[in-house]
């Protein structure tokens, strides 16, 4: 009976997936950069900073400096894009609205998670050892 289900369960998974498909190409993979969102935007800077990363390795220690390269690069990525006009959201913005969106985009796209842990890191309180006598 198992057998039976699993079988039916792909089946129905296969004919899906089928009729999910739109088009098929048969040339090469494409990478397409979308900064038409600020998901686009943030995953675009995620990109190049992981690639950062892998050429500087020494980077890897230090988690206040992975936040400051993923904000400026946040900053680079859309100040070009409203410089080149190319991404609808930085559009009809100023500089230094401009600039305060990189700064977000950046934040996200380290991680807001780790953000808030090295931020937390730093204020915590060290655990004292308490010795019992």
């Amino acid at each position: 009976m198992k057998k039976i289900v699993l079988v039916m369960s792909m089946l129905l998974l296969f004919v899906c997936g089928v009729f999910a498909q739109t088009e098929v190409s048969n040339e090469g993979t494409q990478i397409i950069l979308d900064l038409s969102t600020f998901t686009g935007i943030v995953t675009v800077i995620s990109s190049v900073v992981t690639q950062i990363f892998k050429l500087i390795p020494a980077i890897d220690g230090s988690k206040i400096a992975k936040i400051g390269i993923s904000v400026g690069v946040g900053i680079i990525v859309c100040m070009l894009a409203w410089v080149l006009k190319i991404s609808e959201p930085l559009a009809g913005l100023i500089w230094w609205q401009t600039l305060i969106y990189g700064v977000a985009a950046g934040l996200s796209g380290c991680g807001f998670y780790d953000l808030v842990k090295v931020v937390w890191e730093l204020f915590k309180p060290k655990d004292e050892v308490i010795h019992l006598d």
